[in-house]
C-alpha cells in the first residue's frame, strides 16, 4: 500500500528562514513508469499506459500524482508495473476522489489504507479488489443464457470472498490507531475479468444487502437472498449481516474507477497529447417523477465545456446495522443507497445523476475510425 498526502510540506515551499534546523531536501519523485521489471512480466494495461499516445493524458496525470506518494510497503512500483496494476490504480483513484472531496490523510497508510479527515468529519477506508483466479483460465464471458446466473451468483461470490478477507483480519481495521469513533468503509473494485467492473453495482448491492429487486408483470418484487451458489461453492448473502459486519459502516464501489477515467480527467486538466480525442456515450440515471427512464447521452470529452468529477459514479452502500453509521454528507457527489426494513432500497442521488454505464472511444485526431480504443467505464 502507498501512503498518500494532500501535497508537499508547506515549509518546503516557504524556504528556510535561517533559524532552527535546516530542512532536509525531499527525495526526487519516483518515476513509476521507468521499467524495473522484464517486459514479459509487465501488466498489459501498464504497457498501454506507457507506450500508447492515446493514453498520454492518464500517464502524465498519474506521474503528477506520484509526487505525493510515499511507498509504505516498498513494493508499490513493482506492483504497479506487474500483477498489482489494477489494485494500485484503484488506490490511486480513491486518493484522487478523496482529495477532491477535501480529505487529508491523518493515518500512516498501513491499515486501513486511508484514515482521513475533512471539514465534514473523519473516515477510514480500506481498498481491495476482486482479481482474476490464479492458476486457472479466466471464465468465459457470460452469454445471454448464463448472464443471470453470472450476475446473481458468480460475481457476488467473488465479491464475498474479497470482502470477507477484510472482515476477518486478525487486527481489525476499525480498531486501528486513529479509528476510534470513526466510520469504516471498504472500497472494492472488480477486476476478475475484463470489463467486470461494469457489473459491480448490482452485484455488490445484492450481496451487501442480501436483497434482490425484480419486476414481474409490471410489479416490483422484493426477495431476501439466503445465499449465492455456483456449482459446489456457496456463500451466504448479506455481507452486513455477517459476524463483525456491524463494524463496516459502508461498502464503496465505482464502476468508473478505471484507467479511462484518468484519461478523461487528465485531458481536461491539460495533460497529454492535445490531439487525443475522446467520445463518451452511454445511459445516464434519471430521477424525474413523470418519466424516470434512463437517458442516453453522448459527450465530446475533448470539447470545451466537458466536465467530470472523480467522485462521479461512486456508489455508497450503507450498512443499516452499522455500529458507527457513515454520514452521507461526508461523500457529497456520490450515490448513497440505504436498505429499509421491508427490503426497499432508498437512493440519495447527487445533483447530477451519474451514468448507469458508459463507453469511451479514445483516438488521435486524424486517425481512422477503426483505430479508436473503446473502453467500458
Amino acid at each position: 500500500m502507498a501512503r498518500w498526502q494532500a501535497g508537499p510540506d508547506e515549509d518546503m515551499h516557504q524556504g528556510w528562514d535561517g533559524e532552527g534546523e535546516e530542512p532536509v531536501e525531499p527525495p526526487p519523485p519516483v518515476d513509476f513508469f521507468a521499467p524495473i521489471t522484464p517486459e514479459q512480466d509487465q501488466h498489459p494495461t501498464f504497457k498501454v499506459l506507457v507506450n500508447d499516445p492515446r493514453y498520454s493524458p492518464a500517464r502524465e496525470l498519474i506521474a503528477a500524482m506520484m509526487r505525493y506518494h510515499k511507498d509504505v510497503d516498498g513494493n508499490f512500483v513493482q506492483q504497479f508495473q506487474t500483477v498489482g496494476f489494477d489494485a494500485r490504480l484503484w488506490e490511486l483513484y480513491l486518493f484522487a476522489a478523496f482529495t477532491e472531496l477535501g480529505f487529508v490523510q491523518t493515518g500512516d497508510g498501513v491499515a486501513p489504507d486511508f484514515v482521513m479527515a475533512s471539514l465534514r468529519g473523519s473516515l477510514g477506508v480500506e481498498a481491495t479488489t476482486a482479481n482474476p483466479p490464479q492458476g486457472v483460465p479466466v471464465p468465459p464471458a457470460p452469454t445471454a443464457d448464463t448472464l443471470q446466473d453470472y450476475l446473481e451468483n458468480y460475481v457476488p461470490i467473488k465479491l464475498a470472498r474479497t470482502l470477507k478477507k477484510k472482515l476477518r483480519k486478525p487486527e481489525p481495521y476499525w480498531q486501528a490507531e486513529g479509528m476510534e469513533n470513526v466510520p469504516f468503509a471498504i472500497a472494492v473494485q472488480d477486476f476478475h475479468a475484463p470489463g467486470a467492473m461494469t457489473m459491480i453495482v448490482p452485484a455488490a448491492t445484492e450481496y451487501a444487502f442480501g436483497v434482490r429487486h425484480s419486476m414481474r408483470e409490471g410489479v416490483r418484487q422484493v426477495e431476501w437472498i439466503a445465499d449465492h451458489r455456483r456449482g459446489d461453492v456457496v456463500e451466504p448473502s448479506g455481507f452486513f449481516r455477517l459476524p463483525a459486519g456491524e463494524n463496516v459502516s459502508a461498502v464503496i464501489v465505482n464502476p468508473q474507477g478505471t484507467l479511462v477515467k484518468f484519461n478523461r480527467l487528465g485531458f481536461i486538466a491539460g495533460f497529454g497529447d492535445r490531439r487525443v480525442r475522446m467520445v463518451r456515450h452511454g445511459v445516464r440515471r434519471h430521477d424525474g417523477a413523470a418519466d424516470p427512464r434512463p437517458r442516453p447521452f453522448v459527450d465530446q470529452v475533448h470539447e470545451p465545456g466537458y466536465a467530470e468529477t472523480w467522485v462521479e459514479g461512486m456508489v455508497v452502500l450503507h450498512n443499516p446495522g452499522a455500529r458507527i453509521p457513515l454520514d452521507p454528507d461526508l461523500l457529497p457527489g456520490a450515490t448513497h443507497e440505504f436498505l429499509e426494513p421491508d427490503g426497499r432500497i432508498m437512493s440519495r442521488l447527487p445533483n447530477e445523476p451519474p451514468p448507469y454505464f458508459s463507453r469511451t472511444a479514445v483516438f488521435i485526431e486524424g486517425d481512422a475510425e477503426g483505430d479508436a480504443d473503446v473502453q467500458e467505464d
